[in-house]
């Protein structure tokens, strides 16, 4: 799941298409033709699967609704704080209130333009349970939404907290009209503010926008913007090549060096991280020395090389920013198998146990390879690691039901480690089932981050929540990759992001020449 939110976008289920371009006949919205000249096609083996973006959690989901809605704040390519939505901040009462300004004369698809009441409707429906935002976390703190005035929004937290600015970035923290809210339209039809406004939905096939006239930042060049799902990135760079679409988001390394040296390639180290999350309340895996002896058998740079062909790099809990974990843990940085089996002696287990990981190459196409890489390394200490991989829908519906010992993952970062892992271990943690750990200690040790000011408190709070992970063995992190956009050589101006799920907002400054 990226930036914060779990499961790498989902793949076509088995899809049944035989040519790229082949549509099936239902739609959601308007109706689908074939594609124009003057449509703008990004080819991806993930598909769109919800519309409403305080529900969404697949990485594509996040990608093309980030060009239809816009937060009140946004990360720039340097993980920086930037303006959206709102054009100025400031933090008062010891960093338990925080007072937005707002740009003026946006205007929503429906032609309403957005005020101060249309941010709080917003906000207080990611907030609500009903909602099932998997980031309501991330405003957790917030005790009031308030309105001062047509163009001012007052928050309120409950302590101090300087993470809600990072948290109010992400694409679930969407600012939609108060009229759709009252309406219920939000989840068939919506309207945002962005570069892009919504044309139609093919499920499992493709997904349409058309330029906004009126975005605020000026109507974009490209009129049109489709999301085609092509069963395989090898099938991405044939029709890249056969000029049918206009760019390919691929993450596998050998496809990408097949490409014609005259197709630009575009790769960022992606706000993300694959982790093998444990289920550490039954079973052997409740035994933290068993997990330790997992952690301690794992070979994280022969998983890098088998899954990527080591184009990325080794991480722990926080994999960018400035707080990025170094050592990537507080025990087993490296391949120890003494110590692996010093741990399985200490857990009662000297000749080895067995238990499942799920993985889902729907889902992510490397995790096959990651779970046959370190099911090789953990042999060598007598683990029997079993692999069950799933369909996209069965990992999904499983892994938020914690019905697993051990499952592989590629999961949104941040890097602010409370708005990353608050929801997972935090008090009342939104993802805290399939999180399978919980404990006072994170629950105190995040806290004791986001409420302290200083860079150089944060540093060290961050660094104990860290080592408390890692030397619990709560997950075992693995590795950050890269991500890639393959482009057709007409195309000008686009720039891939590393924050995964606005990658392709600078749709809004791209032309075909």
């Amino acid at each position: 799941m990226k930036r914060i939110i779990g499961l790498r976008g989902v793949a076509s289920a088995l899809l049944a298409v035989s040519s790229v371009g082949l549509f099936s006949t239902t739609v959601l919205g308007a109706s689908s033709s074939s594609a124009a000249s003057s449509t703008f096609v990004i080819g991806t083996v993930n598909s769109v699967q919800k519309i409403d973006p305080d529900v969404v959690t697949n990485f594509l989901d996040f990608e093309a609704l980030g060009l239809i809605y816009q937060t009140l704040v946004q990360e720039n390519a340097n993980l920086q704080i930037v303006p959206d939505l709102a054009t100025s901040w400031a933090f008062s009462n010891g960093n338990r209130t925080l007072t937005l300004q707002l740009r003026q004369n946006v205007k929503f698809d429906d032609g309403n333009t957005m005020t101060s009441a249309d941010v709080v409707a917003s906000l207080n429906r990611a907030e609500a349970t009903a909602t099932a935002d998997p980031s309501a976390s991330f405003i957790g703190s917030v005790t009031n939404i308030a309105a001062s005035g047509p163009n001012t929004v007052v928050l309120t937290m409950s302590h101090a907290d300087v993470s809600v600015l990072e948290g109010l970035a992400t694409v679930n923290m969407a600012i939609m009209p108060a009229s759709a809210i009252s309406a219920g339209t939000i989840a068939t039809a919506p309207d945002g503010t962005g570069p892009f406004q919504y044309s139609a939905w093919v499920p499992s096939t493709s997904f349409t926008l058309t330029a906004n006239p009126n975005y605020w930042g000026g109507k974009p060049a490209l009129s049109t913007v489709e999301l085609e799902t092509i069963p395989s990135e090898q099938s991405i760079s044939s029709a890249l090549q056969a000029g049918t679409i206009q760019m390919g988001l691929l993450s596998e390394p050998t496809v990408v060096s097949t490409l014609p040296k005259t197709d630009p390639v575009q790769k960022v180290m992606d706000l993300s991280y694959r982790a093998l999350q444990l289920q550490d309340k039954k079973g052997i895996l409740s035994n933290v020395d068993a997990r330790l002896a997992i952690a301690c058998a794992t070979n994280r740079k022969q998983i890098l090389q088998d899954a990527v062909f080591g184009q990325g790099k080794i991480v722990g809990p926080v994999p960018l920013g400035p707080y990025a974990t170094s050592p990537v843990s507080a025990i087993c940085p490296t391949q120890n198998l003494k110590l692996a089996k010093a741990y399985l002696k200490k857990a009662g287990k000297p000749k080895g146990f067995s238990f499942t990981a799920i993985t889902s190459t729907d889902l992510d196409s490397t995790s096959a390879d990651q779970a046959v890489a370190m099911q090789s390394e953990l042999a060598k200490v007598g683990i029997t690691m079993h692999i069950s991989n799933l369909a996209s829908n069965a990992y999904i519906q499983d892994w938020l039901k914690g019905k697993f010992q051990a499952a592989f993952a590629e999961n949104g970062a941040d890097p602010d480690p409370y708005v990353m892992y608050g929801r997972y271990f935090g008090a009342g943690a939104d993802l805290g089932v399939p999180a399978g750990y919980s404990s006072k200690t994170l629950q105190t040790e995040l806290l004791a981050g986001d409420e302290n000011s200083t860079a150089a408190g944060q540093k060290a709070d961050w660094q104990k929540l860290n080592n408390t992970l890692t030397s619990n063995a709560v997950w075992i992190w693995l590795f950050d990759s890269y991500d890639f956009a393959a482009l057709s050589p007409t195309v000008k101006g686009f720039t891939l992001s590393p924050v995964n799920t606005t990658q392709l907002s600078s749709l809004a400054n791209t032309s075909i020449s």
